[in-house]
């Protein structure tokens, strides 16, 4: 309820902050200041995929995990911060293009003044009679040509540390780009990377009508893996997961970390049938792995279950991920463990 006297701007702040708090509460989320600002953003509806993930996380687990709500922090709240990194970048690389076009632009005059310069003791040699007039020439010659030297070098060294100031800031520009697409646990592609890729693939197989499949992955029981061994033992279950998947794809092909234990893969020009035997090679080398831990401690018996979709036509990316979703719910009531599509 608002308090007593408040505008009708602050009424409605209050009144999102009541909801924020009841959202915390029924879901069970850890009351920290990341928690609240996804729980805003989510109840102010300014993000459609954001409000999405988080609805599809509920209506599969019925709460949001620490990890669930650091990961869409990550991928929807903070990219504000990534954002502001990437304008400032891009001011900062502006500023110093407009330095270059002024050096550039001083060298032209410099140019200008110098041939103007020459042009004028030319036309005065014929009336040079005396060897004095002929030797005042030649030193204002020279005293020009000296000035253009030390010119031409001022300008040269101007545009030696733009040049590096550029390189510097081009490399912060794609370090930014790249942290924003990419999840800091794993080092996989994030949410937001896979859905800009997938409109992509999904954009260009309707185009050409080669074949797309996706396939959605699920490491079985993790939390029961964090609760054995700790949260650390479950990351680094993510982490071995993630990599195995990158070892096993081909270069077109893309692994995304889109949820707590959830992995995306997308797969281009690539038939069902040969999505799904990479997947049961995928879940076989998985089962066959240990992790073994820092302290020795030794974890086997890993599994993970699969669904993969292919695009048919009229199909968006939307429902490309649904049907592959579906398929995986599939696996996991089948026991785990499993690779399910609609042909096997």
């Amino acid at each position: 309820m608002a308090r007593p006297g408040a505008s009708g701007e602050s009424a409605d702040v209050y009144h999102t902050a009541g909801k924020v708090f009841d959202l915390i509460h029924r879901y069970r989320t850890p009351p920290t200041p990341q928690t609240y600002a996804l729980w805003y953003a989510y109840v102010a509806g300014a993000d459609p995929l954001l409000v999405a993930r988080v609805d599809e996380l509920i209506a599969a687990k019925g709460e949001l995990s620490a990890y669930d709500i650091e990961t869409i922090h990550w991928e929807f709240v903070a990219t504000g911060a990534d954002d502001t990194d990437t304008m400032n970048i891009g001011d900062a690389i502006e500023r110093e293009v407009e330095s270059v076009l002024g050096i550039i632009q001083q060298g032209v005059t410099s140019n200008e003044v110098y041939h103007a310069s020459l042009s004028a003791v030319g036309s005065r040699i014929p009336e040079a009679a005396s060897g004095d007039n002929l030797s005042a020439l030649v030193s204002s010659l020279i005293e020009d040509n000296r000035r253009m030297v030390e010119t031409t070098r001022e300008l040269g060294e101007g545009l030696s540390e733009s040049q590096k100031q550029l390189e510097t800031l081009n490399k912060e520009l794609e370090e930014v780009q790249t942290q924003c697409l990419r999840d800091p646990l794993t080092a996989v592609p994030n949410r937001r990377a896979f859905d800009k890729r997938l409109e992509e693939n999904v954009a260009e197989a309707s185009r050409t009508g080669k074949k797309l499949c996706v396939a959605m992955a699920d490491i079985d029981h993790l939390k029961k893996v964090n609760e054995i061994y700790g949260r650390s033992a479950g990351d680094a279950v993510l982490k071995m997961f993630g990599a195995l998947i990158t070892r096993n794809i081909k270069g077109q092909d893309m692994v995304a970390r889109i949820g707590g234990e959830e992995f995306a893969i997308i797969l281009p020009q690539t038939e069902t049938i040969a999505a799904y035997n990479l997947l049961i090679k995928i879940k076989s080398i998985l089962k066959g792995s240990d992790l073994v831990l820092h302290d020795g401690t030794r974890i086997s018996n890993l599994t993970a279950s699969f669904g993969v979709a292919s695009l048919e036509p009229g199909m968006d990316a939307r429902q490309l991920v649904q049907q592959a979703d579906t398929f995986l719910s599939d696996a996991k009531k089948a026991g785990r463990d499993k690779v399910k599509t609609r042909s096997f």
